[in-house]
């Protein structure tokens, strides 16, 4: 009867993938393990076309922006389209109360207008490599955790050692270490600002309508890279010319209908979709509430003085959408989890994985305490990681102060060593950097945030050594430590008298750091990043070498009970596919969504003045003359529409392809309901929202003016019923012209 019920089990989840559009699948495989479906689907090329080593495929105008975000290529001459939100860092730098390109938008309208950005990255991925049994050479499962990673760290460096092409390089663990990755990267570092819609258009919505759908938010922005003369990655400079790809994609304007195939390639973040059930549990009723709780309060206290004042605003603009994000998304996740059952269905597996172990003699051998092991570990490591959760809600990543003071860390030790030379090399640096960190900090508001988050950091301080100076501060009555809050930001030069600070530094850096030593603010930003990095962070580091050993066992295990069951590994940052099609869907009773919003959707929003939903009113009058171009669907301007596929952070920026591999939208969100996609994806509620290419082109050309732009670009006007592309409809790219029209 066991025998049976797992063959059974087996059978189920054959079904299961064979109709769910889950996964983000390694893009060097998809021939071996997705291309029928896809096939059956709606795509339309060939896995050697989305992914080849030999020649030129999809693959190679796919672009990972800045280490966080995906971008893509849109044109032979580096042109480089990526989410608005990805760019909103580097568009704040551009800004001030002059120049307010986030709230006026920016259009580069010739080449020698482009922004240069020193710091940002575009990786472009070379090839992908097998190494599991090279890097697993000389270990054993048994082995010491410390002496099995020297070996493998040993053979890590004879492998990139032995591919000796010129790509920078890294090798992946996938599967919890059950396979392993060689990557081979070309890394751009000359990135320049070439447009970006006003925030009204780029981030419409704003808060609000964030991790919402239906959504009308116009989230892109244009970059370029550029190379050395030779095409490859160099240096910013004055010398360096526009990059030329070997693929760029071509763009689409038939759009996506309902019950389209669609294909979202980029480098999705972090997911965690073979976690026990207990863990889930924990997410749900401990970590992301006390995380919502921290930001809850944080959240209010910025928006209050954002609302007051329009410099704060510019200030706080990127540091608000930041903690906002994940503050929106931990809410949703923990509906979502809790809505589609996520605990009881991890329960479920873990039943039958169980009951097939026990019918097998050498499974209940190797694995029969395995999972019981495995949530004995979750369960005793949850009080750090709650630890470590505050440290990083309220000092890091809370306060503003905490997170500068952290910054002089090395002038402290240099000091210390009585070490002159360096010092005084790191205090002159140091100093160089305080009018950026002065340029989008408000003292007071930040003063107002460590009032409320002093408290609840103190509080969570429980793992022993704690340091003397924290001890002191977690005896202190309320009114006590508001005092103290008060006192530490009034006595503290850095803040108070900036211009001053900025020359003791470089004119007598011993002193300043001697007088900065001393400073309450200092001691607690010492007590506190000592007691996280010499106490809390090793222990739950322990703690994450014991699990994911198991936890790689299990997946390993996982994967050899029920073989039949098409895995991927968690995201992990490295290049993957995922498809699925357009579709609305019904989020609760009695509701149910379209798959496409249009400018109608985004003018019924507008409110005057008002900072999410304000609109500019070229906009306006476009939408009122039907002033559309060839970029409208009928009468209707598409802005926005939601597809099935499967995506996390990371994704954003990512292309959205059809099945013909061309470009049709630009993915920046989920939808709020399916957030815990990162732990338990439902197909009837999980959907990624983009914004529609013909929107974005639409913004680019009628609203600002840069139709130039628009002309470097592959457009593809109509499709032909037998699916074949009319040559006849291609706009071929033009030379990008030294000036163009001004808005």
């Amino acid at each position: 009867m066991r025998k049976i019920t797992s063959l059974l089990f087996a059978l189920l989840f054959v079904a299961v993938s064979t109709q769910a559009k889950e996964g983000m699948w390694l893009p060097y495989l998809i021939g071996q393990l997705n291309a029928d479906e896809m096939t059956a689907m709606g795509l339309q090329i060939s896995a050697e076309d989305i992914y080849s080593v030999n020649n030129s495929s999809i693959k190679d105008a796919i672009v990972h922006f800045g280490g966080g975000c995906t971008a893509e290529l849109i044109s032979s001459k580096g042109l480089l389209l990526t989410n608005h939100h990805c760019g909103y860092g580097k568009i704040q730098s551009h800004s001030s109360l002059e120049k307010n390109y986030l709230k006026d938008g920016f259009w580069a309208m010739s080449s020698e207008e482009e922004l240069k950005n020193p710091g940002l990255t575009a990786s472009i991925v070379k090839y992908m490599k097998d190494v599991t049994n090279q890097m697993l050479e000389g270990t054993t499962v048994d082995m010491d955790a410390a002496e099995r990673k020297a070996i493998m760290d040993e053979n890590a460096s004879k492998i990139i050692a032995q591919n000796e092409d010129a790509y920078e390089k890294e090798i992946k663990a996938f599967f919890y270490g059950n396979q392993y990755i060689l990557i081979a990267k070309e890394e751009f570092r000359d990135v320049r600002l070439v447009g970006a819609p006003p925030s009204s258009i780029g981030k419409y919505g704003a808060d609000t309508d964030n991790w919402v759908w239906p959504r009308h938010t116009g989230d892109f922005s244009i970059f370029r890279i550029y190379a050395g003369a030779d095409n490859k990655p160099a240096d910013v400079s004055d010398d360096n010319v526009p990059y030329t790809p070997v693929q760029h994609l071509k763009i689409n304007l038939s759009g996506a209908k309902k019950n389209d195939f669609t294909m979202v390639y980029g480098f999705p973040g972090t997911t965690n979709e073979y976690l026990p059930s207990n863990e889930i549990k924990y997410i749900i009723e401990d970590y992301d509430p006390a995380r919502i709780a921290v930001r809850d309060e944080l959240l209010a206290i910025l928006d209050k003085k954002m609302r007051e004042s329009e410099a704060t605003r510019i200030q706080y603009a990127s540091k608000y959408a930041r903690i906002s994000n994940a503050w929106k998304k931990w809410k949703g996740e923990v509906k979502g989890l809790k809505e589609t059952k996520a605990v009881a269905k991890k329960e479920a597996m873990e039943a039958s994985f169980e009951e097939a172990v026990n019918a097998n003699a050498e499974w209940r051998q190797n694995y029969g305490t395995l999972l019981t092991d495995l949530k004995k570990l979750y369960e005793e490591r949850k009080p750090i990681v709650l630890e470590r959760y505050m440290f990083l809600e309220t000092m890091y990543y809370g306060s503003e102060l905490m997170k500068h003071l952290y910054g002089y860390r090395n002038l402290t030790a240099l000091y210390d060593e009585e070490n002159e030379e360096d010092l005084a090399k790191a205090a002159a640096k140091k100093a160089e950097s305080l009018d950026g960190f002065y340029k989008d900090y408000d003292s007071e508001l930040d003063e107002k945030a460590m009032q409320t988050l002093l408290p609840v950091y103190l509080a969570s301080v429980k793992t022993e050594p704690v340091p003397e100076f924290i001890a002191k501060l977690k005896k202190m009555s309320a009114e006590d430590l508001n005092d103290f809050v008060e006192d530490m930001f009034e006595d503290l030069m850095v803040l108070q008298e900036r211009e001053d600070w900025k020359e003791m530094l470089n004119e007598n850096p011993e002193k300043a750091i001697k007088k900065l030593k001393k400073t309450d603010a200092m001691q607690l930003a010492t007590a506190s990043w000592t007691h996280f990095i010499e106490t809390v962070n090793p222990k739950t580091n322990d703690w994450e070498d014991k699990i994911d050993a198991l936890q790689g066992k299990y997946v390993g295990a996982l994967r050899e009970v029920f073989p039949m069951k098409r895995m991927y590994p968690d995201a992990n940052s490295t290049l993957r596919i995922s498809y699925g099609k357009v579709h609305g869907y019904e989020p609760a009773d009695g509701v149910e969504y379209e798959s496409h919003t249009y400018l109608s959707g985004v003018i019924a929003k507008y409110v005057p003045g008002d900072y999410e939903f304000d609109l500019p009113a070229r906009l306006i009058d476009l939408y009122k003359s039907k002033d559309y171009g060839k970029y409208a669907e009928g009468d209707k301007m598409p802005v926005c529409f939601i597809a099935s596929n499967h995506t996390t952070g990371g994704n954003s920026g990512s292309p959205a392809l059809n099945g013909k591999g061309e470009l049709i939208g630009l993915n920046f969100d989920r939808t709020w309901e399916g957030t815990m996609s990162d732990y338990n994806y439902d197909i009837d509620r999980c959907r990624n929202i983009m914004v529609d290419i013909r929107y974005v082109l639409f913004i680019v050309d009628k609203f600002a003016g840069a139709g130039y732009l628009v002309d470097e670009m592959d457009i593809v006007t109509s499709v032909l019923e037998t699916g074949v592309i009319d040559e006849e409809s291609k706009v071929k790219g033009k030379e990008m012209p030294e000036t163009a029209p001004a808005n």
